[in-house]
């Protein structure tokens, strides 16, 4: 039997595309979510990225640079219901085919005065594989203290084996309350974040994740 059966051939170009949607969580969920987020400060970790040599997660500062809670308590349920509730409208809208939902990874991600995450996707090694669509929710505490943090979606095209942009890309300015979604196999970064008082609080606040089938 030819060993690439059943191996799905990569397109040779992926088109940006997002949903968003505005006012996602209620005004007390919003607060509890800040409020926990605010307390938690001494339980956030160096963001990680996956590295393909070692197969496990590694800081790289020159890629990535934010801090992540991965232990988010109630608020996982509360939004996983909610994304539940608009899934179907959203993958209709993305053009995604709906599948059961296998389980659901989330954390809440801080990034403050310079940090930021490189090109990406999301689904680009093995064991993150079977991610299908991710999440971005966004917060932060009033009034905003920090500018950037720009979520860029990247029209890219196949070089040899992976996903490299065409320069063409859809910019989401975070908002509060505000979540989107996109395919997991999309090329996507996060512009540097300028936050002046450097203070945790004012940090780009994230609850982003995503489903895996």
């Amino acid at each position: 039997m030819p060993s690439n059966v059943g191996v799905l051939e990569k397109p040779e170009t992926l088109t940006a595309q997002c949903i968003v949607l505005d006012e996602f969580l209620a005004p007390q969920e919003l607060q509890d979510l800040i409020t926990y987020s605010l307390q938690h400060e001494s339980e956030f970790q160096a963001s990680e990225v996956i590295s393909p040599a070692a197969n496990a997660g590694v800081i790289d500062y020159e890629h990535r640079r934010s801090r992540v809670l991965m232990d988010i308590g109630k608020h996982e349920g509360v939004i996983v219901e909610r994304i539940k509730s608009v899934l179907p409208l959203v993958l209709a809208r993305l053009g995604m085919e709906e599948s059961p939902i296998a389980s659901v990874e989330s954390q809440i991600t801080a990034s403050n005065d310079g940090d930021f995450f490189r090109e990406h996707p999301d689904n680009g090694h093995d064991d993150v594989a079977t991610r299908h669509l991710t999440f971005v929710y966004f917060f932060h505490r009033e009034p905003k203290q920090f500018d950037g943090g720009e979520l860029r979606i990247h029209d890219a095209r196949l070089q040899g084996e992976h996903y490299v942009s065409t320069g063409s890309y859809q910019t989401i300015v975070p908002q509060q309350n505000q979540i989107v979604f996109f395919p997991c196999a999309l090329l996507h970064e996060i512009t540097p974040v300028k936050c002046p008082s450097q203070a945790f609080a004012d940090s780009r606040f994230t609850l982003n994740g995503w489903l895996r089938r």
